[in-house]
């Protein structure tokens, strides 16, 4: 029987790391404790952490190195910086009930006029069809001072995917087969997770997903019930209006 588990970010990250073709794409990901905290801190030295449960951004909260033992707590728009890793997971754990969380290494974004930016990719498909289709793309830059893409939470914005890469640090990378990665990992998301005996209802995914400095694509989230209200920002509104072709049916 499904229960609440099913749509947290710790259940569908062990899902898609159970398929070889997807881990690459997967940033390494634990529950949050003391150990994985420290552990991942060592390794990468830059992190985030996240609620399990959590939407639009909230509660996520980036910890990274910046000098011998020296860490940057940064949430919202606000940094704090702190002594000792020790001090650091204090730090953040009073800054939550951490008690239903994840810590994730933290991909370092490619950027727009100096913010990160991420993408939101729509999968849909139609009743009684096992055909999965993208069917919009968009990026969404981070506001001034955040870490997050949330629009909303951030004041950031919207782009076309297209205009989003012509202006981003992407422009030594193939903007074609930029795309063509971003598609072959959207779909291969929502075809693996929805053959799950989880997800096998699902007629829609919407993808977070970031673009290295190399331009390698990772699946920083999935949303089961993701809005469709970045399209209607957009000027041209096709992908709009095929996205709510496909979610009527």
């Amino acid at each position: 029987m499904k229960t609440f588990f099913w749509s947290g970010k710790w259940t569908k990250f062990q899902l898609m790391r159970s398929f070889k073709e997807l881990r690459e794409h997967l940033p390494q990901t634990r529950r949050l404790t003391k150990k994985a905290f420290t552990d991942l801190l060592v390794k990468y030295r830059d992190i985030v952490v996240k609620p399990d449960f959590g939407s639009r951004g909230e509660g996520v909260c980036r910890i990274s190195e910046v000098g011998q033992d020296l860490y940057v707590i940064h949430m919202d728009n606000i940094q704090t910086t702190v002594t000792g890793k020790e001090k650091a997971y204090e730090s953040v754990r009073s800054m939550g009930k951490m008690s239903s969380h994840i810590v994730q290494r933290r991909i370092p974004l490619a950027t727009i006029d100096g913010r990160p930016f991420d993408l939101r990719v729509i999968v849909q498909r139609k009743k009684l069809s096992d055909a999965w289709k993208v069917t919009g793309k968009v990026a969404k830059v981070a506001g001034e001072g955040y870490i997050v893409t949330n629009i909303e939470k951030s004041k950031g914005s919207v782009l076309p995917l297209k205009t989003a890469l012509e202006r981003s640090s992407l422009k030594h990378c193939s903007r074609r087969a930029l795309v063509s990665d971003i598609n072959k990992v959207s779909l291969l998301s929502a075809e693996r997770l929805g053959n799950t005996e989880l997800y096998s209802d699902q007629r829609v995914f919407g993808m977070d997903l970031g673009l290295d400095q190399d331009g390698h694509v990772w699946v920083i989230e999935v949303n089961l019930a993701p809005l469709f209200s970045h399209f209607r920002y957009l000027k041209d509104k096709t992908m709009y209006r095929r996205i709510m072709e496909y979610d009527r049916g």
